[in-house]
């Protein structure tokens, strides 16, 4: 189908961005009324997912999950796994995470609405103090996915994982981390 021919005329000026767009939004549910109360709701529990993450709460944090949940790194490496499955099993594995660290901050983390109210794309830079004395810093980016009712779904994480498969400087970080970018000037 060919399109119509433009006139002459002059666009229109946009004033905001286009609102972002997920290929499968059907999935998840349309971005009718309550929409924007989902969103606030659900961007409210990723902020708490990351206080309690950072304080190793795991027994609290576990509690934002559905019992069906999924935890997919597609770069997973070393013992990481690829995929978690169920509440129970993510419990498990983020509890023993937990126990090997002695401190945990996510500095200038990002949480980033989207179009779909029952997902939400995150950014953050993990900074971490291992108790054999390992630092981790990373880079990470994660899509989550969210039930009706508010509990974390699924959730799929991209990372560099040099750190996981012993590719670090002698101080323990992994060099290809990036630094998190300087806070704007006030």
């Amino acid at each position: 189908m060919s399109a119509a021919p433009r006139t002459a005329a002059a666009p229109a000026a946009r004033t905001t961005a286009p609102a972002p767009r997920t290929p499968d939004a059907h999935r998840t549910g349309p971005a009718g009324p309550g929409a924007a109360e989902r969103r606030d709701r659900n961007l409210r529990t990723l902020r708490r997912y990351f206080t309690l993450l950072a304080a190793r709460d795991i027994d609290t944090w576990i509690g934002l999950w559905a019992e069906d949940c999924e935890v997919r790194m597609p770069y997973s490496a070393g013992d990481l796994p690829a995929v978690i499955e169920g509440r129970e099993a993510l419990h498990a594995f983020y509890a023993g995470q937990a126990a090997a660290y002695t401190r945990l901050e996510y500095p200038d983390t990002e949480l980033h609405p989207l179009d779909d109210p029952a997902r939400a794309l995150a950014r953050w830079y993990p900074r971490a103090e291992l108790a054999d004395g390992r630092v981790y810093r990373n880079h990470n980016i994660g899509l989550f996915e969210f039930t009706e009712d508010g509990l974390i779904h699924r959730f799929t994480e991209y990372f560099n994982p040099g750190f996981f498969t012993a590719e670090t400087d002698a101080e323990g970080t992994v060099p290809a981390a990036p630094d998190a970018p300087a806070a704007p000037a006030s």
